[in-house]
């Protein structure tokens, strides 16, 4: 159906696609993604959910034999695949055959670290493609952090001025997750107006302590 970015998620999960592939190496985007597959999920009726840690040696029957079976309590569940190993043929074609005949009553979401391009081209990956969404997490880069930090603020209802965006930013030094914990912790302390390099400087100083 679609490859996507994290950006353009929201508007992939209304109705949602029979399967998700989220991938990539940045754990809070990761995160966020999959939060938001589930919650959409929860919201349109799956309200089970099953977890499969697929390493070395996974059965894949048991995920066949999941999707294939009612739920004991009669609801629709969230299929849940993360991948801490490359798919092998058994998975290559237990994902294959389940996308080939998709069940209504499963909402399937994949979470994989980054995959290389000949994880892109495998039959499985190709088969989730066709029916589903793919979408791959992106690192934000040094360039785009200060955009990033500044969109979060703004959702969070905080403004800041130029020069305490930059503070910020060279503060938490390309680590999302404290950023966020930035964000948090401004939202307590910051006053109506804009946020500006002392009030920025004095809760970094904090932080530090």
């Amino acid at each position: 159906m679609a490859k996507i970015n994290a950006e353009q998620l929201s508007r992939h999960l209304k109705p949602l696609s029979p399967v998700y592939c989220v991938s990539g190496d940045e754990p809070l985007l990761i995160q966020e993604a999959a939060d938001a597959i589930r919650a959409a999920g929860r919201a349109q009726g799956f309200s089970e959910r099953e977890l499969f840690h697929v390493e070395n040696h996974f059965d894949w029957g048991q995920f066949l034999q999941s999707a294939n079976s009612l739920s004991l309590f009669a609801s629709r569940k969230i299929l849940e695949i993360r991948l801490g190993a490359k798919i092998n043929d058994a998975g290559n074609k237990a994902l294959v055959e389940y996308c080939n005949n998709p069940s209504a009553d499963n909402l399937v979401l994949i979470i994989s670290p980054k995959l290389d391009k000949s994880a892109q081209n495998a039959a499985w990956f190709k088969a989730v493609d066709k029916i589903g969404i793919t979408c791959p997490i992106w690192p934000i880069n040094e360039k785009q952090l200060p955009r990033w930090i500044e969109q979060r603020l703004h959702n969070a209802g905080l403004h800041v001025e130029s020069d305490a965006l930059a503070l910020l930013a060279a503060k938490v030094e390309g680590n999302l997750l404290a950023a966020v914990q930035e964000i948090e912790k401004l939202k307590l302390i910051a006053d109506a107006g804009p946020i500006n390099a002392q009030v920025m400087a004095s809760a970094v100083a904090d932080n530090a302590r």
